[in-house]
C-alpha cells in the first residue's frame, strides 16, 4: 500500500485558500467589561435557577412547608426551567457565534416579564413568598435579571461582518 504524504507546498496553498476566510470567522467583537458582568450574571441565575428547581423537586429542603410546595406549582416551574434553559442555550449559541444575539435577548425579556406576571399571580393565593426565602430570593431577583437582559441588548457591540461565499456582499450590507 502506497502512503502518500502532503509535501509543504500542497500545505501552503491549503493554508493560502483558507487564510482570507479564517480573520473573519475567529476575528470576534470586543465586548465591554459591563457586557461580560452581565452576562456572566444571567448565565449565574438561569444556573442557580435550575439548580434550585432540581433541589426543590427532589425536595433537599430540610426547613421547607411540603404542604406549599403542590404538585401544580412543580409542573409550571419545571415548564418555566425547560424554557429558560433553551434560552439560556440559545443566549449562548448567538453570543459565540455573534448572529441573532439582540433578537435572542429580546425573545428572553418578553418571556422574563410574563413570566414574573404569571408566577405573581398563580403563586400570589397559593403561597406566602415572605415565609419561604428561596422563592423571595428568586421573585425579588427577577428584576435585576430583567434589567440584566436589557443592558445586554443595549451594550451589545453589533460590528461583526462575514462575507457569503455566494456573494460579494458582507452580511452588514456593505461590499466587500
Amino acid at each position: 500500500m502506497v502512503e502518500k504524504k502532503i509535501t509543504d507546498l500542497e500545505i501552503v496553498a491549503i493554508l493560502e485558500a483558507f487564510s482570507k476566510s479564517q480573520p473573519i470567522v475567529t476575528d470576534r467583537t470586543g465586548q465591554s467589561s459591563s457586557f461580560r458582568a452581565l452576562f456572566c450574571f444571567i448565565n449565574l441565575y438561569v444556573l442557580l435557577f435550575i439548580a434550585l428547581y432540581f433541589i426543590l423537586k427532589i425536595n433537599q429542603f430540610a426547613t421547607l412547608d411540603t404542604n406549599s410546595l403542590t404538585e401544580e406549582f412543580l409542573t409550571v416551574l419545571e415548564g418555566r426551567v425547560f424554557v429558560l434553559f433553551w434560552l439560556f442555550v440559545s443566549l449562548n449559541m448567538t453570543a459565540y457565534f455573534n448572529v441573532g444575539f439582540k433578537a435572542v435577548c429580546l425573545i428572553i425579556l418578553v418571556y422574563m416579564l410574563n413570566s414574573t406576571i404569571d408566577n405573581t399571580i398563580l403563586f400570589s393565593g397559593l403561597k406566602d413568598l415572605l415565609d419561604e426565602l428561596y422563592f423571595l430570593a428568586f421573585m425579588i431577583t427577577i428584576p435585576l435579571c430583567v434589567i440584566a437582559v436589557a443592558g445586554l441588548m443595549i451594550i451589545y457591540k453589533d460590528n461583526f461582518e462575514t462575507s457569503s461565499p455566494l456573494t460579494s456582499v458582507a452580511v452588514s450590507g456593505k461590499a466587500t
